[in-house]
Order: structure tokens, then sequence, then C-alpha cells
């Protein structure tokens, strides 16, 4: 499928829609869309919500200057769920590690987490709301999310047992993207104020807000490097989508990969030294996998197949990359070498896979699928062996991230 219509695409008044690395059940990785302002699509998703609406048919969910609730494919069927919300999150012992892990399911939308092998699942996040995008501090003690209470989209932090919730952000605008320092001690995130959408740090137990960017561009996704010092994002500039870099400071800030194509939603190698990113540089209209060096030089494609490739994610020992392929007409999960040999899929069906994400083992990759109707999380060994649902609730569930 050509990256046009699915996820590179323009659409009314100037809103440039671009490809994210979050692939299709992201649910609002990036949520919302406001026509006027440039917005980041992860293709292949649930439909992209705008402010106060509700996910809708698959179609990606998006990155914007103006985030709205998470897109998930709807509101979810009632049913059962083992959810629990009394005790403490299931630990390693049952299973590879935590997930954590949005959900839309009707009544009980928030965050929760699960054990690897489906058991133990409990709500952190009961007040109501629309929530997106957990990410696990580095020492695994807290979560950072956005969320959207009442009128405006903040980001928040809550221990892994749902205990000492803090909301972090208090402007009147969106704030979303949260990041955090391989320090545990500050959280980048996208906020759109005035008008404007750039990247923010904040100090994880609250305070010293400030802006990191300062273009007349659209800047968004931030991604820490793992030893501090630097952040990558996108910027969307007149000519296309641009992978930077500034200090962690605020310092330096530097394009590293530029148009010709759209290069976008860069993300670190465990070892700092190489980025992966989602890029339309080959020609044509598909994206595909690149890989480079910190510095941008040596970017080499890691996938070439005739569909688009999108949402690269890491294995924790930076020797392979998981990702979504559109190569068959669906949205499957594949693995790849970091130098593009032995690329395989695991797990592939007629269904709508997305957002892959790798357990600290190696072993395991979660993703996001509706193989049984609705959107859930399951996990699968690399080599493709050992398909678990993770998510017994109703759904719709997105946003993995594994501990």
């Amino acid at each position: 499928m050509a990256l046009a219509g699915a996820a590179l695409a323009l659409v009314a008044a100037g809103a440039v829609v671009l490809a994210v690395a979050g692939g299709g059940g992201d649910g609002g990785r990036k949520s919302g869309g406001a026509a006027g302002a440039s917005s980041t699509t992860a293709a292949g998703g649930a439909a992209a919500t705008g402010p106060g609406t509700t996910g809708g048919a698959a179609g990606g969910a998006s990155t914007s200057s103006a985030p709205g609730p998470s897109g998930g494919g709807g509101t979810g069927t009632t049913g059962s769920s083992a959810t629990t919300k009394g005790s403490g999150p299931a630990g390693p012992a049952n299973g590879p590690g935590l997930v954590a892990f949005a959900s839309r399911r009707f009544g009980a939308p928030g965050i929760y987490v699960v054990a690897g092998d489906g058991t133990g699942e409990k709500l952190l996040t009961p007040t109501q709301g629309e929530y997106n995008t957990p990410v696990w501090s580095p020492d695994g003690t807290r979560i950072a999310f956005a969320g959207r209470r009442l009128d405006n989209t903040d980001v928040y932090v809550v221990g892994a047992d749902g205990k000492g919730e803090r909301r972090l952000t208090t402007d009147p605008g969106e704030d979303f993207d949260p990041a955090w320092s391989p320090d545990g001690r500050r959280i980048a995130f996208t906020g759109h104020r005035g008008g404007s959408t750039h990247v923010y740090v904040v100090d994880a137990a609250g305070g010293g807000e400030h802006r990191l960017t300062d273009s007349p561009d659209e800047e968004l996704g931030p991604a820490w490097s793992p030893d501090g010092g630097r952040i990558a994002y996108t910027r969307n500039t007149a000519a296309g989508a641009a992978i930077w870099v500034v200090g962690a400071d605020g310092s330096g800030a530097r394009a590293i990969e530029s148009p010709p194509g759209q290069n976008l939603s860069p993300m670190w190698s465990p070892d700092g030294s190489r980025l992966a990113f989602v890029s339309t540089r080959a020609g044509g209209s598909n994206a595909h996998i690149f890989v480079a060096a910190a510095d941008g030089s040596g970017a080499v494609a890691v996938t070439a197949d005739p569909g688009d490739d999108l949402s690269p994610s890491w294995s924790p020992d930076g020797r392979r990359l998981a990702y979504i392929s559109q190569r068959n007409g669906d949205r499957d999960v594949h693995v790849v070498d970091a130098d593009g040999r032995n690329d395989h899929a695991v797990a592939a069906n007629r269904s709508e896979e997305a957002t892959p994400v790798w357990s600290p083992d190696n072993v395991h990759i979660a993703f996001v699928s509706d193989r049984d109707g609705l959107r859930h999380l399951y996990s699968v060994a690399a080599d493709g062996s050992g398909l678990r649902r993770l998510t017994p609730g109703p759904g719709p569930d997105f946003d993995p991230r594994w501990r």
C-alpha cells in the first residue's frame, strides 16, 4: 500500500499528515488532530481522533498540535475481565516482566499493567478520562502517561502499583508524548501551546518545566538518547519532515536527516550509537525502515519491500528490529536484523497488527492485534512461536510498553 492515503497524505486546511512509528492500534500514541496545523499520523491504526471525539475505523492514530483522546477503533463492548483494582501488579515471576498499556474499554478506560504471561491485569488510573502512551521509568517503579481529564491533555506519573499519581503539566494547551530521561529525573514531552507545537522538559517530581526547542516549525515526538545528553525529535518543515537532535539543555539543535523524502520517528539503539527511523527517501511513496549512525551518517535501508514499513522497535541487545510491514496488504509484525538480513514475519494473518515492543530478555514481542475482533494485546516469541493473548478484557487496548 502506498504511503499516500495510508500514512503520508496531505489533508485540507494545510495540515500535513506524516507516518509515525506507532503503527496501528497505537490508540493515539500521539493523539488527535486539528486542521490548520501539521500533524503526524501512525499508519494503520485506529482512526485519528480530535478533541472530544472517539475512535473509528482503521486509519491511524496521530501526533498533532491538538491531541485528543486516544483512538482505539471505538468503545469496546461489555464483557468479563480479569482486571483487579486492589492487589499490586503481577511481578516478573508470573512471566517475562510487566507490560503497561492503555485501554478504552467501556466503563474502565485507563492505564493498565499485565504480566508478560497475561496474568494479574490491574487498572492503575481509576479516574475516568482518556489515556495513552504509558512509558516506564528507567528503574521500572513509575509510569508516565498522557491523560485527558476534563478539557485538556496533560502528562502524569503514577507508581507501578497504582499509587502516588502526580500531574506534571497544567498548561491549558495539550501535552503528550512523554519520554523519560535515562536517569529518571526528567520527562521530555510534546506540548501544543499558544498555537505552536514544541518539545518541552519537566522534572519527574514536578516543577522545572521549560521549552527545549524554538523553531518556527512543528517539533514533536522526543526520544532521549541512552546517555541522557541528547534528544531526537521530528521537525515538520515546509520541505517535509526532518529528524533533528538537540542537547538535553536545549543547545546545539541540528538536522541529522533531512528531505528529500519524509524522515521521522527516530529511535535510539540501546547503546546510543545508531538511530532507526522511518523514511520515504528511497523514492516513491512507500515508507521503509532505515538505520543510521547517531550523527545521521551512513543511513541504510533495512527494509525494501513494496509496502509501507513502520513502527521500528530495537531489541534490547541492539541486534534486531521489530516493525510493522504492510507488504501483503495487511499490517503484520516482522523482525529483521539491524543490517537488513533475516527479515521474517512473526505475527501475520488477515488482521491488523500494530506497535511491536520487545521484552527485556530479547525473547518476546508484545503487539496490538484485532484478530479476535477488537484490539487486544498479544505476545509472540521472536521466532514466531508461542502466540499468546495478554489482555482478557473487552478492549480496545493499545500502546504496550514492556518492563
